[in-house]
């Protein structure tokens, strides 16, 4: 990997970050946040993410509060479809203050596991004891992509996912990452950036054969089934009127290829 940009912060814990580029793929990753003391990274999530968590509303993300309620009605809606199998063994991973999982019990009646691995511990939620590889049907993260530093963080979320198991992932993917040190994606908390290229050789390495994507809920859902299985509820699904509608494709949904910043 190359040098990329600088960004200043100017925080106690966070002054100025360097952000280093992989010539292949594309991935931005910040060398700074890699390098800093655990302590201080913690410091700088929780002073971050505390400011918002369990209000009803971010003021650096507005459309957040609408793109879980979307999230969360998509996720019941590919339950409907078949896409998504039972729901005893559903987690989120890096849940936050566990919003998405209130949304769906309370306006779908389904159950979401929380686990929260960088902010203090809630009620209800689930240990890291209890994670064990291979044992959630469906594993959802929700912007946490961004805030890994190594690749074996990427790896644990998707061991969790069970050998049929479907992988849901809200993150920011673009076709190249701007050059940009203004651009709004950059903040203290974020210092993983994935291009379309980056995410298609996860998707690869991880042995997944199909993907959908829901426009409304900037949602992926990665799938090992046969992709022509997937491909035909998809298609009978989209001719619902007034339901979602999904994108299908063999292989990682590019949807925003040609829109690197339209997805937040």
């Amino acid at each position: 990997m190359n040098f990329f940009i600088s960004k200043e912060f100017r925080l106690r814990c966070l002054d100025t970050a360097d952000y280093w580029r992989c010539g292949d793929c594309g991935f931005v990753v910040s060398k700074t946040h890699i390098e800093m003391p655990p302590v201080e990274w913690e410091t700088v999530n929780r002073e971050w993410h505390g400011a918002y968590q369990g209000k009803e509303s971010d003021p650096s993300d507005p459309k957040w509060r609408r793109r879980l309620q979307n999230q969360a009605r998509a996720i019941d809606d590919l339950r409907e479809i078949g896409l998504l199998n039972g729901n005893d063994r559903w987690l989120d991973y890096a849940c936050g203050d566990g919003k998405l999982s209130r949304l769906l019990r309370t306006r779908y009646g389904l159950s979401l596991l929380n686990h929260e691995p960088y902010m203090p511990k809630r009620e209800g939620h689930i240990e890291a004891g209890e994670l064990a590889p291979g044992s959630f049907e469906f594993v959802v993260t929700t912007s946490v992509f961004e805030h890994f530093t190594r690749r074996e963080q990427f790896d644990f979320v998707e061991a969790l996912v069970a050998k049929n198991g479907v992988l849901g992932i809200h993150t920011l993917v673009c076709e190249s990452v701007p050059d940009d040190p203004t651009w709004f994606y950059l903040n203290p908390v974020h210092c993983a950036f994935h291009t379309n290229r980056s995410m298609e050789i996860l998707f690869r390495q991880w042995g997944y054969r199909c993907s959908v994507y829901s426009v409304d809920a900037q949602l992926w859902l990665w799938f090992k089934n046969e992709p022509q299985e997937v491909e035909a509820v998809v298609k009978r699904a989209n001719r619902r009127a007034g339901a979602p509608c999904y994108v299908f494709k063999p292989g990682f949904v590019d949807y925003w290829k040609c829109a690197p910043h339209r997805e937040a």
